[in-house]
């Protein structure tokens, strides 16, 4: 999809040098003040970014892009919807500042080489109006340590640095056309957008929920997000949410 320069998101921008988590600075100003759809926070550097199920993000200063962005969706339309429409327009700023197109894991991570170097984490409530914080931890430049095995960055991947003002561009841009195309036209064309570039679907794969681990092969994921196992003769859902998914073999994600 090409994208058109944006009219709305982040005309409210704030950007920070340092922060502990940009999902929190616009919670804490929501706190005081209304604010408008499409406010950013950006930062350059985290030192309490998170993603879900609580992990640790490594954000090292200058090095990555780290961002929010507050949404006023229908209520009937929230969910993990927003998580895989945020991974595709992820995807298109990337192609686009990059040329090369990553993967999408399910329902939030963006990879490249079998590795992460993104994620997305999507909070949200119903007070005073329904609202969502799309947050998301983009590596971009430098090398990342031993101690994160599953997580790489783009130049790393590419071989060559990228420019973080660029790839922030074209993220705004294509998040903004993304969004508008969903509320218009429903969760389908994001959904079917996901599929080709998801590095999940027809994979054997373990996912571990609360209630216990689910193994077979993904099949398929539904217009609401909910991801398919196939099991014999049986498909079980599962929900995204306090979920963690790995292939079969262990690995984190295929190298495509």
């Amino acid at each position: 999809m090409k994208s058109k320069e944006p009219r709305w998101l982040g005309a409210d921008l704030t950007q920070l040098a340092r922060v502990g988590s940009t999902n929190q600075v616009l919670r804490e100003r929501m706190r005081r003040e209304h604010v408008p759809e499409g406010a950013v926070v950006l930062a350059r550097e985290q030192t309490a970014g998170r993603g879900r199920l609580g992990r640790v993000w490594w954000s090292p200063p200058n090095q990555g892009l780290y961002v929010s962005v507050l949404l006023y969706p229908p209520k009937r339309r929230q969910g993990g919807i927003l998580s895989l429409l945020a991974g595709v327009a992820l995807t298109d700023a990337v192609e686009q500042a990059t040329g090369m197109t990553p993967g999408l894991k399910w329902p939030n991570d963006a990879v490249m080489g079998g590795k992460k170097y993104a994620g997305i984490l999507v909070e949200g409530g119903t007070e005073p109006q329904p609202w969502a914080i799309v947050g998301m931890g983009i590596n971009v430049l430098g090398t990342v340590p031993e101690d994160f095995p599953h997580a790489t960055t783009l130049s790393q991947e590419l071989g060559k640095d990228v420019d973080i003002e660029g790839l922030w561009r074209h993220l705004a841009k294509a998040l903004e056309q993304r969004y508008e195309q969903w509320l218009e036209d429903g969760n389908a064309p994001i959904i079917a957008q996901w599929k080709t570039v998801s590095v999940t679907l027809g994979y054997a794969v373990e996912v571990r929920t609360p209630s216990g681990l689910i193994t077979g092969i993904a099949e398929d994921v539904s217009d609401d997000g909910t991801l398919w196992i196939r099991q014999g003769s049986d498909r079980v859902p599962v929900m995204s949410g306090e979920v963690s998914l790995r292939l079969a073999n262990g690995a984190y994600a295929p190298r495509t």
